[in-house]
């Protein structure tokens, strides 16, 4: 080979290796100034929640009933005195004659019965409507539409009181007839008393004043705020205490309300 060959290859040797670095530098280069990619990361989301509200309810109405005792009670009974009940010793508890009171001032103003001193009750105990009052002179009336009696005294006073008459229905007297418990309508007067516990053949007759028959107004053990008798006039052993040695024998006994009933078929009730 001449010298000017071996010249040539050298040259053309030479020539591409500056071209390679050239190359090469030129890649590191743009790699150099090309920017750094940046991650940007999102912020995590938050929820704010509603602050929670807890709605409380309103505490119930106080009532007052058997058992119960205080301020209210003795407020109580002396407006039911003052109103003509009887709601027994004015001393702040709520006893069996005070809920008879309250019961007797329930049906006599046109209230749910139930003989408890709710807000309703304690209202009209203090602002009362006054229902229709005896229709006669003295004497005891007895309406059977509120299932009240009024013990009417010779100067028109008169002292309202709670009791049960008899429920209408069918039964059998233990005698061996049907009958059925009705309490008589009409004009009548007070009979034989017995000052004792008369045992009937439906039931104990406490202190009973006789009417008619075996009708009679005595005391009882149950009187509740609907006719619940085979027809005779419940009223409390309270009241049957207070009212016996007060009313005398011949003393007029009338009996109205009641709506159509079916006649007595029986004077001898009995309880």
């Amino acid at each position: 080979m001449t010298r000017l060959g071996r010249f040539v290859i050298i040259t053309v040797a030479v020539s591409l290796s500056v071209g390679t670095l050239a190359a090469c530098s030129a890649s590191q280069s743009r790699e150099s100034t090309e920017a750094p990619s940046t991650t940007t990361t999102a912020a995590p989301a938050t929820t704010t929640e509603p602050p929670t509200t807890t709605t409380t309810a309103p505490p119930p109405p106080p009532v007052w009933r058997v058992g119960s005792e205080g301020a209210e009670v003795t407020h109580v009974q002396q407006r039911l005195t003052a109103l003509g009940y009887r709601p027994g010793a004015v001393d702040g508890r709520y006893g069996a004659a005070t809920a008879s009171a309250v019961l007797a001032f329930q049906k006599h103003e046109g209230l749910l019965r139930d003989g408890v001193a709710g807000p309703q009750t304690m209202a009209a105990i203090d602002a009362p409507t006054v229902g229709s009052g005896p229709q006669g002179g003295p004497g005891l009336e007895i309406d059977l539409d509120r299932q009240i009696m009024f013990v009417v005294a010779l100067d028109g006073t008169h002292t309202i009181l709670n009791v049960s008459t008899g429920n209408n229905e069918s039964y059998r007297h233990p005698a061996g007839y049907n009958a059925v418990a009705v309490t008589p309508k009409g004009s009548f007067a007070v009979g034989r008393k017995i000052d004792a516990e008369e045992r009937a053949p439906l039931g104990v007759l406490y202190r009973p004043m006789y009417f008619k028959g075996g009708f009679a107004i005595h005391g009882s053990r149950s009187v509740p705020a609907y006719p619940a008798s085979h027809g005779c006039v419940r009223v409390s052993y309270e009241d049957e205490d207070w009212l016996f040695p007060a009313i005398s024998r011949g003393t007029p006994v009338t009996i109205y309300g009641g709506g159509d009933q079916p006649a007595p078929n029986t004077d001898q009730p009995g309880a």
